[in-house]
């Protein structure tokens, strides 16, 4: 079975005066269509930066990316922006919303890094009632034109995951999801992610310290010192 997003000996440094500080150190992990993965790890394990390299935001210093086979980490950054909006959705722990535009403009605002503005003027009609749907799916309906501050922080989270849908990504790579919401609302979107993942086939990429959450993912990938950690051999009953 081919990889959706492939990482092959990733390595992934950054310059602190005369020091080079390694946070990656030799990644290599895939992950398949349909599928939701965890990636677990103590603080400075590298989880973020892992995220950021394989949603093309950052450049591996050594390694390659793959997506869908092709070699996305050594294209061009027009290439790379074009298949990270089209391909990849994010949703992140403090949503990244903008704060002066409403929730249905938020959404659309994901639509727009798509096209050219005339292109996307041109089906802006199309784009608001495919917005207006997504809210509605996530049960915010009533909540198309109330701003960021006007809503709950599971709201806003639902609103930055019908952001990260509107493109219609093959996958979601999700930093701390619920590491912001209290342990109610953590649940009702996780309920909602894997909901997405069931109907829609939508692959997802999940950051999180909560041992809870990587229980329920199909797969846990875990981090340490910007190392995969081997998985447990299975020990054999009567062992």
């Amino acid at each position: 079975m081919t990889a959706l997003l492939k990482a092959e000996g990733i390595h992934k440094s950054y310059r602190a005066g005369t020091r080079e500080l390694p946070v990656l150190r030799g990644i290599d992990i895939e992950l398949f269509a349909g599928e939701i993965v965890a990636l677990v790890g103590a603080s400075g394990a590298g989880k973020s930066t892992l995220l950021h390299v394989l949603g093309l935001l950052d450049r591996p210093s050594k390694g390659r990316v793959y997506y869908r086979d092709i070699p996305v980490s050594e294209l061009p950054p027009a290439k790379q922006a074009r298949i990270r909006h089209r391909e990849i959705g994010f949703v992140f722990q403090f949503y990244h919303l903008i704060a002066e535009l409403t929730a249905l403009q938020n959404v659309c605002l994901g639509a727009m890094m798509l096209d050219s503005l005339p292109q996307y003027l041109g089906k802006r009609k199309q784009v608001r009632a495919r917005a207006s749907q997504l809210l509605d799916d996530m049960g915010l309906g009533d909540r198309l034109k109330h701003r960021p501050s006007q809503l709950s922080g599971g709201e806003r989270q639902r609103v930055a995951i019908a952001r990260a849908l509107i493109s219609e990504p093959s996958i979601i790579l999700a930093d701390e999801p619920t590491g912001n919401l209290d342990s109610h609302t953590a649940e009702e979107i996780l309920d909602l992610i894997w909901r997405i993942n069931e109907n829609d086939g939508v692959s997802f990429l999940i950051v999180t310290h909560n041992e809870q959450v990587a229980a329920r993912a199909d797969r846990t990938i875990r981090l340490r010192d910007g190392l995969v950690v081997p998985p447990m051999p299975t020990q054999e009953a009567g062992v």
